[in-house]
This record gives structure tokens, sequence and C-alpha cells, in this order.
């Protein structure tokens, strides 16, 4: 007798569907859960000078994002990091997940830290 299995990803999850109950309780696919977990980051991110490319390292931030945040501080300079909520992209999980990460003066050097364990 033949089992079905389909696998559902999910991100930081992937889920087999079985029509075996002996499968079902099967665990996750290996190595999952370390490659999808977040990058370790240090220092910062300079919100007016940064490049996107700088800004896609934050977690949440993608390319669409990043350009809208290019976009909208050639209008309207960041005054203070709290201003990156008025990008459409940005709501207050995202700001709160790099909120560490920003600033509005002086130079960007974020970077992924090489060698950390996650």
């Amino acid at each position: 007798m033949s089992q079905i299995i389909r696998k559902i990803f999910v991100p930081m999850f992937t889920l087999a569907l079985c029509a075996s109950p002996a499968l079902a309780s099967a665990a996750p696919v290996a190595g999952v859960h370390a490659a999808m977990a977040p990058a370790q980051l240090e220092g910062k991110v300079n919100l007016n000078t940064a490049s996107e490319k700088q800004l896609e390292l934050l977690p949440g931030i993608g390319p669409a994002t990043a350009a809208k945040i290019v976009e909208y501080r050639a209008k309207y300079p960041f005054k203070e990091p709290l201003h990156l909520l008025r990008v459409k992209g940005v709501g207050r999980k995202t700001f709160a997940k790099i909120k560490p990460y920003l600033s509005v003066e002086g130079d960007s050097d974020l970077h992924v830290v090489k060698g950390a364990k996650n």
C-alpha cells in the first residue's frame, strides 16, 4: 500500500501531512529552523544615508520596503527613527524588531555577525 505524503511549507516550519498515522508524528525536516533563523546583526543603519542593500539587512525589510524608505527620505529626511512608521509597509511590530539598529545621524555600519550561533 503506497503512502501519500504532502509537505506544506510555512515560514519557520515544515509540516508533513500524511495518510498514515504512523508517519503523521514524524519530526520536521532537519535544518529548516537553522536555515530560516534570523541573522545576528551588529551596528546601526542611518535611515537618511543607508543604501537599499543596507536597509534590507534589517529584519522584515525587503527590497520593496527599502525602496519606499529611500523614496520617502528624498522628500522628508528622517529627524528621528520613529518617523520610519510613516513609510507604508513598516508597522509597529517591524519597527519594534529593528529599532535597536536605527539612527538618523552618523555612519551606517550595520552588518551580519560572522560565526554567530543562532
